[in-house]
């Protein structure tokens, strides 16, 4: 796979708006998602040299990516799916049972599945930032 697994210090958490009121869910500009993205690149690419130097299986540093990914930016439909087929992919990698480029294809299928579905979704998941994270890697485009 792509560098699928990497490095991030820890977030500090946004302040509470003052007004008593929380929305569901914070507004999301670009630059935050786009921010939100790099930090999961750098979290995967710490933790691909931990795969790399046999630290960590391809499965324990998946594990890890999603416990950073659910603490940076929490749970959704779309993310939740992919990771679910990130993780399922690094246990056949572990297992021998898929060659790394199965592995990139077989991805690369499910994301471009998303990019198919995201325009007709509602209602859309606010932050897919997993998502956005994992189509940068393959190139492609993020979801709108």
């Amino acid at each position: 796979m792509p560098v699928l697994l990497g490095g991030c210090s820890l977030l500090q958490q946004a302040p509470a708006p003052q007004s008593g009121m929380r929305p569901t869910h914070p507004p999301v500009t670009p630059s935050v998602s786009e921010s939100k993205v790099e930090q999961l690149l750098k979290e995967a690419n710490r933790l691909a040299g931990k795969v790399k130097a046999s630290e960590l299986s391809r499965v324990a540093a998946a594990d890890q990516l999603n416990t950073y990914r659910l603490r940076l930016i929490g749970a959704n439909l779309v993310d939740d799916n992919n990771f679910a087929m990130y993780r399922y992919l690094a246990v056949e990698r572990d297992a021998g049972r898929l060659s790394q480029e199965e592995s990139q294809a077989r991805m690369e299928m499910r994301l471009r599945e998303w990019l198919r579905r995201w325009p007709k979704m509602q209602p859309k998941p606010p932050q897919p930032v997993f998502t956005n994270f994992l189509l940068k890697l393959y190139g492609l485009p993020a979801l709108g």
